[in-house]
């Protein structure tokens, strides 16, 4: 097939870093390998975990969805279905029977079912489907179990986070991230989306031992209880805690009127990320999308990225 000139391997949020996904996706000479965070645990995914006894599904949902050229099976499922007292996605519901259906191997076949191209794959870090664990989070409040802890309108200082179980990373992944040239983080949740991959077994030896480039996409607005206040410097700070420092950082320096909070997907932002870093490393730029304007807007980062991957 088509010789790829650049690898990267995406680790970011669900709901608003699906736009990272739709800014590189029509570059051209482009591999994608996408990693979503299975270690939810709010909402319909919580529900579908506690029940079936399998990893999250709602970000992994995102980036596929987001990836498949089939946009009539895409939008059949997002819609929600409203059962007792949960909604749930419909996307879920048919990952959950892919799984039951395929075993481990299930993705292979969800890739081809919702058409998604060739030069993107979308893989949680670690293989095992029927992973349980929770995020445990140790904050100023005390020890929370569970990401969606984090889903709350208060601010937490968060000092930690672990898995509850261990998490090997696999095969797979580890490959992603020894062969490809850029490592992208975010933009999504902090401590509930982005840090958990780095927690999994194996996963911090393999990114330090990757000669790729790390690039971190920052958020547009902060959410409340896990980020409130933070600048860039803080994100850089945080990863750092864990071991990654980064190459490259990709910043929005448009801030709007400093709106009222803003209950997003799952809990609330307040206040955009201001940019306090500088230098040839920081690439500065309006990054806003206008109708979310807490989100990313795809066109616009896809120049920044494809000017970082192809032009370095």
């Amino acid at each position: 097939g088509c010789k790829y000139i650049m690898k990267t391997v995406t680790i970011f949020g669900g709901a608003g870093a699906k736009n990272t996904l739709l800014a590189l996706k029509d570059l051209k000479g482009l591999k994608i390998y996408s990693i979503p965070s299975v270690f939810d645990s709010g909402g319909s995914t919580g529900e579908i975990r506690r029940t079936f006894k399998v990893y999250a599904l709602g970000d992994l949902r995102e980036h596929l969805l987001a990836a498949s050229e089939d946009k009539n099976i895409a939008s059949a499922l997002s819609i929600r279905i409203k059962t007792r007292g949960e909604n749930h996605s419909l996307g879920n519901i048919f990952l959950l029977n892919m799984i039951k259906k395929y075993g481990e191997n299930y993705l292979d076949v969800v890739h081809k079912v919702l058409a998604i191209p060739s030069h993107i794959k979308v893989m949680p870090i670690v293989s095992n489907v029927n992973y349980s664990g929770n995020l445990i989070v140790y904050s100023n409040s005390g020890k929370l179990v569970g990401e969606d802890s984090l889903d709350v309108n208060r601010r937490l200082k968060v000092r930690d986070v672990k898995l509850e179980k261990k998490a090997k990373i696999s095969e797979e992944a580890k490959k992603a991230l020894l062969s490809s040239d850029y490592i992208m983080f975010g933009p999504g949740d902090l401590y509930s989306s982005l840090i958990p991959n780095l927690l999994v077994d194996g996963a911090h030896e393999v990114l330090t031992k990757s000669k790729a480039k790390k690039i971190l996409i920052t958020n547009i607005m902060n959410k409340v209880s896990e980020t409130s206040g933070f600048k860039t410097s803080d994100f850089v700070d945080a990863f750092g805690r864990f071991g990654i420092s980064f190459d490259k950082i990709v910043a929005n320096n448009r801030y709007l009127d400093e709106a009222k909070r803003v209950k997003a997907k799952y809990g609330y932002l307040h206040g955009f990320v201001k940019n306090d870093l500088s230098g040839e490393n920081v690439i500065e730029s309006d990054l806003i999308n206008e109708k979310t304007p807490y989100e990313h807007d795809p066109t616009k980062l896809k120049e920044v990225l494809k000017d970082i991957i192809f032009r370095g």
